[in-house]
């Protein structure tokens, strides 16, 4: 399988047969091509038999390990993705995985090597939703669990555009465009929306409906397990299936950023307060780094074991700091948003939407001359 990523990353996906080919043409059908020239080829993964066992590796941290042959990330059934980070200076940066990898850390590995790919061209990831809403395209970024995927199905269900979900690609002209792949949403986005389990195929709607059950206490399992059911059982649905439309492929300029924070007291309303560059940049970047942290501490296990380093892992931060520093310097509105921890999600969404314009207005507060939307 040959894909072109945003039209600038050319990917091969090569070796034995593997379930994960569908699994990622689900993903990036639309980037499928019939080949691509070595010139155009920056990442190549071959598919290989590979498991280890904890007996054959030392176990580092998470999914990092390490054998005589080098650094490794594992499943939790062992199988084997190994990356080479010394080959990450050359033109294609080249990999191999186990057959029957786990799809969804597939998925998270594939998508660093692709931001790191684009931050050789003057691009980055930035942790946020996107969407364009009456013109206006916003840019809604925050730490995990923050609620930017159920922030980003209101806007959608209200008419909006979608632009990203998870991952947008920030431009360091000040656009952003989208990855090219399917909504990942938790069981509490679609419990949030009901209505969407019409249009959640098939093995997606069942695994819902059994999360459901499961907290429901249909089923004997203890507390503990039903909440871990219900904060990490996730399905990845294609936005075209929920709202009739595909991700913009288009960069667009960015024009209102949010900075998505949690507050521990119940009361008061979402508040917004005016954030400057600098502080913005700094936020992006470090939860850039937390949700890369896996990757980038297998860079450094690579690094311990060699004595090498790839200036392209070494500089992440500042390079990424970079791009966002070039990208949103001239955005006009950049605000961080606080809010309370009992605030239900379309309360949520009210508020911003109120503070994009649509609908109402927001209240600014003469002292201080932060805005707050009233629920």
């Amino acid at each position: 399988m040959h894909l072109n990523v945003l039209n600038d990353i050319g990917i091969a996906l090569d070796g034995g047969p593997s379930p994960l080919l569908d699994h990622v043409r689900c993903d990036y059908g639309a980037c499928e091509v019939d080949a691509l020239p070595a010139t155009k080829l920056n990442i190549a993964v071959q598919f290989v038999d590979e498991t280890t066992s904890p007996r054959d590796c030392v176990e580092v941290r998470g999914p990092v390990s390490y054998d005589d042959r080098g650094v490794l990330l594992r499943d939790s059934l062992y199988r084997v993705f190994r990356i080479d980070f010394g080959s990450a200076r050359a033109r294609t940066w080249r990999a191999t995985c186990d057959v029957d990898f786990d799809p969804h850390l597939f998925d998270t590995i594939l998508e660093h090597m692709i931001h790191f790919q684009l931050l050789k061209r003057g691009k980055t990831f930035c942790h946020a939703a996107a969407f364009r809403s009456g013109g206006t395209v916003a840019l809604c970024a925050g730490s995990r669990g923050i609620g930017k995927a159920n922030l980003l199905l209101h806007a959608l269900q209200g008419g909006a555009t979608f632009i990203a979900d998870d991952w947008a690609v920030v431009h360091g002209g000040g656009t952003v465009q989208g990855l090219p792949k399917r909504l990942d949403l938790l069981y509490r986005d679609i419990e949030a929306f009901p209505d969407l389990l019409a249009a959640l195929p098939e093995e997606a709607a069942a695994l819902a409906d059994f999360v459901g059950r499961a907290a429901g206490g249909d089923f004997e399992l203890n507390q503990k397990v039903a909440q871990v059911l219900e904060s990490r059982a996730s399905m990845r649905v294609p936005a075209t299936r929920l709202f009739g439309q595909a991700v913009d492929p288009d960069p667009g300029p960015i024009d209102q950023v949010y900075l998505l924070q949690r507050r521990r007291d119940d009361d008061g309303p979402v508040k917004f307060e005016a954030i400057d560059h600098d502080a913005l940049v700094t936020c992006l970047a470090a939860i850039l780094e937390f949700e890369q942290s896996d990757f980038l501490l297998a860079y450094s296990v690579f690094r311990a074991r060699t004595g090498r380093r790839v200036e392209l892992f070494d500089l992440a931060r500042s390079g990424g700091e970079a791009v966002l520093t070039s990208a949103l310097a001239d955005v006009p509105s950049t605000h961080r948003v606080t809010i309370p921890a009992s605030c239900p999600p379309h309360e949520v969404y009210a508020a911003v939407a109120n503070h994009l314009g649509k609908p109402g207005r927001a209240e600014r507060d003469p002292k201080t001359g932060s805005s707050s939307a009233a629920a």
